[in-house]
């Protein structure tokens, strides 16, 4: 068919024409979907679709992470087989075994006595033979849009076809079990290699390698990787944080900033060993890893499947222009699949193992020992004294001869607990500032600010102001202050105090981009809140700081023995353990010990959450900010033990105050005359009066629970969610502004003409035009000569009128006779429907019909896009 240059077309032409044009769109955003996934692009929201972007973005992402020069022998070089040579050269030390048998013997000889050895339950389930619902639930739990391994299929494609080809992988995964062999594709993966922040990409040691795995081997691992994550608690250390579910890295980060900020709990000189292993995931023996299992008594079956993963495997490197040679990949995991992390954290868990069954002498906080925490491979060991560092070096090495995992201790750091003259030891440099995790540990707040949170909103700044030259509506900006900016304070607030003034900065940064650094047309309040109430989900700063302090509350009250919490669990049983405490009606600067400024944040957004509900008999005595010793609050141990808390618990048959005698009777113990008095003496008369005056009607008195609207604090209900409407409550009580419109309809309606438009199939713009004029802060003429005293003309239609939001959608005779119009072909098409009020342009309509109401609300809005374009 061709119809180039033809001007009438019949009917049957158009169609056609009409059809090739949809397969034509569909093939443009399939290119810009690939391009998305190949990206890796953190896009705003479906419906702002750029293929041109999202291709440009994919060849400069492709651009960044290949390798088009290289340092080699001291020299950039550009030649694309010098640098295929010298990876493959680079790539196949690296992956090349140096295995002792002699030093693992020995090792294992040492330490066998210590490792724990795993339950006949377990050793059951990782031995059972593989079941097809296991495949199932692999691949239903497995992430898409991932780049494909060396065959391209992706996760997408056997997710679309899995009825077809389950059984015949389980099939084919089942021979490879009986053979003790994979199949060859699965031996075989890609390396592609991602510059680390900050560093040289020029040098290959700069270069962190993925190794792309077929999806098949995926699917197999990840089902080992289930049954391993059943019962892998058992045998690792509560120190190790990496890759278990409930274990978190802020745990390891507060750890560190607990013994800084408490410093004074430590007696010893105290050091902290940041121990930095070479390429330790690329370096750890494969034999090693498959002795570490068999000595914590996994059985045979499981240890032939995981050493069938690691026997006769090769990898090579893509680069801009194919792929160097292939290379036998003989130690080392690949960083790539859902086994290879677990794996490595049993394997490192000998270290934890070695260190704490050693001579070495950790931290002694209050009698208790604190030695080791890991992340993965990121190991900080605590010590005594500085006498202690050359022992763990020593230590350690005996670790490494047998795993492969060697020290670089050219990156290995000690900070000081207490102020230390040394700046190194024992070649070790002594710091007081170190990045660790992510986090730049410092003892002065003031650099800490600076480095783990100014510095980012500047970053921030200036990328949100990168996306100002683009053309994005109101919801893909808030999108934007979500992915490119807040996600980067998310890690920080974790572990650190966020002051008020960086909030507030924070927020000011945010905000100002979601409104173009121009006026706020609606109020933080207003636009923070859920669509239903008017809002965009908007996120403010201040309530997700606050989130995260109280989930770090939820793990420290379902954790307080675990090593992590150590230090605070000392810190408030001083007054009687963090779950009096936050029922007791508290002021941090009243209370008798000196908290951190992360625990203070804490304590002060549970206060912000947390409802007294005041009643005289049972208001704790402790920690209460009206019953005052020299201007602090009190606790005491011996009373609380006896279950004397509140005013109720030492009062007499008359209301008055037990005299010492009967309250030492009545709880069998023997207070001294000056407790007695301190305690006593500081109650205010008016709470005693009032106990006194409400006596006869008086309960039994009872400790508030630790909840939330009815909800326990640690119940998983009270999720992110949850707190975050909590707070926005708490914050910003009541109904958002602008309405009066909505006077008409009931809650259930309300809700409906908020949240419905957004999800008609029409684009972000149209979208955003009617959002402005349901808030009524569309920009008429009117509107901006009312906000700012604009000057500006009437209609610029009927030229007669003042232009107001009403005359301009609605009111002017011409858009009244495009309406008509409109209304006209309606009715011609679906029967009688009443001619809308400017009620109904401006917030949509609601009919019985929903075909008719979805209809009629997406043209409604489509019609008030094309006024708005006019």
């Amino acid at each position: 068919m061709n119809l180039y240059g033809k001007v009438n077309w019949t009917e049957e032409e158009k169609g056609k024409i009409n059809n090739l044009q949809s397969k034509l769109d569909e093939m443009y955003l399939y290119r810009a979907k690939a391009a998305y996934l190949r990206s890796k692009a953190k896009w705003i929201e479906e419906g702002e679709k750029n293929t041109a972007y999202f291709c440009n973005l994919e060849t400069r992402r492709q651009e960044y992470n290949s390798i088009c020069n290289l340092i080699i022998d001291g020299e950039e070089c550009t030649d694309p087989k010098r640098i295929s040579n010298e990876v493959f050269t680079f790539y196949s030390n690296l992956y090349k075994s140096s295995y002792s048998e002699q030093n693992v013997t020995s090792f294992f000889d040492k330490i066998s006595n210590w490792i724990p050895v795993i339950d006949d339950n377990f050793r059951k389930i990782c031995d059972e033979d593989l079941t097809i619902e296991e495949f199932d639930f692999a691949i239903k739990s497995m992430a898409s849009d991932r780049s494909p391994g060396p065959d391209g299929i992706t996760t997408n494609f056997y997710k679309h076809f899995w009825e077809d080809l389950k059984l015949l992988l389980f099939s084919a995964i089942n021979e490879c079990i009986n053979q003790k062999e994979l199949m060859t594709t699965m031996k075989q993966g890609v390396i592609k290699l991602i510059p680390k922040p900050g560093k040289d990409k020029k040098k290959l040691s700069n270069l962190r390698p993925i190794t792309l795995l077929n999806t098949d081997y995926k699917v197999f691992t990840k089902v080992l990787a289930t049954r391993l994550k059943t019962g892998i608690s058992e045998i690792i250390s509560p120190t190790q944080s990496g890759f278990l579910k409930g274990r978190l890295i802020q745990n390891n980060i507060r750890l560190v900033l607990d013994l800084i900020d408490y410093n004074y709990l430590i007696k010893d000189d105290g050091f902290m060993l940041f121990l930095d292993f070479h390429k330790a995931f690329d370096s750890i023996e494969h034999s090693f890893i498959i002795k570490t299992f068999k000595h914590f008594g996994f059985g045979d079956a499981f240890l032939d499947m995981i050493t069938m993963f690691y026997t006769d495997i090769n990898s090579c490197v893509s680069l801009l222009e194919g792929t160097c040679p292939r290379f036998r990949v003989e130690r080392g995991i690949r960083q790539g699949c859902s086994i290879s992390p677990l794996l490595f954290i049993v394997a490192t868990e000998l270290l934890a193992i070695t260190v704490i069954n050693s001579n070495i002498k950790g931290l002694d906080i209050n009698n208790h020992k604190l030695i080791i925490s890991q992340l993965a491979d990121d190991t900080t060991v605590f010590l005594k004294n500085k006498e202690q560092i050359p022992l763990a070096l020593d230590t350690i090495k005996i670790f490494s001869d047998a795993s492969g995992l060697r020290l670089n201790l050219d990156k290995c750091e000690l900070m000081s607990i207490h102020n230390c003259s040394h700046s190194s030891l024992y070649d070790i440099p002594v710091k007081n500032e170190i990045k660790y995790l992510g986090i730049w540990i410092t003892k002065c707040m003031a650099d800490s600010e600076e480095k783990n949170i100014q510095n980012t909103i500047d970053k921030c700044k200036k990328t949100l102001n990168h996306w100002l030259q683009r053309d994005l509506t109101l919801f893909g900006r808030i999108m934007l202050t979500k992915v490119e900016s807040l996600s980067r304070f998310i890690y920080p607030a974790y572990s650190l105090a966020i002051p008020p003034r960086i909030i507030k900065d924070i927020n000011k940064v945010n905000f100002n981009f979601i409104w173009k650094n121009k006026h706020h047309y609606v109020s933080n309040r207003d636009l923070i809140k859920d669509y239903e109430e008017g809002g965009l989900k908007a996120i403010d700063f201040e309530i997700m700081n606050g989130i995260l302090k109280i989930n770090w509350l939820r793990s420290f009250l379902k954790n307080d023995n675990d090593i992590w919490f150590l230090i605070p669990s000392l810190i408030f049983n001083k007054v009687g353990g963090i779950q009096l405490l936050l029922v007791c009606d508290f002021e941090i600067s009243k209370l008798p010990i000196k908290l951190s400024k992360f625990h203070q944040q804490v304590l002060l957004n549970w206060k912000l959450m947390f409802k007294h509900n005041f009643s005289p008999h049972n208001v704790p005595l402790w920690n209460n900010r009206v019953i005052l010793n020299r201007g602090k609050s009190m606790f005491v141990e011996e009373w609380m033990t006896k279950q004397i808390w509140s005013v109720t618990h030492i009062i007499d048959e008359n209301g008055d105050i037990l005299e010492l005698n009967r309250l030492n009777e009545k709880y069998n113990m023997s207070c001294s005359l000056e407790l007695y008095k301190k305690v006593s003496q500081n109650i205010p008369t008016v709470l005693v009066n009032t106990v006194k005056n409400n006596f006869s009607n008086m309960q039994t008195p009872n400790l508030h629970k630790i909840k939330l609207d009815g909800l326990d604090l640690v119940d998983g209900k009270c999720n992110n969610q949850f707190l975050r409407k909590y707070l926005i409550n708490t914050l910003y009580p009541g109904r958002t502004k602008h309405s009066l419109i909505f006077r008409d309809y009931n809650k259930s309606e309300i809700s409906l003409i908020r949240t419905k438009y957004l999800t008609f199939p029409i684009p972000p713009k149209f979208k955003e035009v009617h959002f402005r004029t349901t808030k009524n802060i569309y920009p008429s003429n009117e509107f901006m000569r009312d906000r700012f005293k604009f000057v500006l003309d009437n209609c610029y239609i009927c030229k007669t009128t003042s232009e107001t939001t009403e005359h301009m959608f609605y009111g002017c005779v011409t858009i009244q006779n495009l309406w008509k119009s409109l209304h006209v072909l309606i009715l011609s098409q679906y029967g009688y429907i009443d001619f809308w009020s400017f009620q109904n342009i401006q917030i949509g309509v609601i009919l019985m019909d929903k075909n008719s109401e979805f209809l009629v609300n997406n043209l409604i809005i489509i019609t008030k896009y094309y006024i708005h374009k006019c």
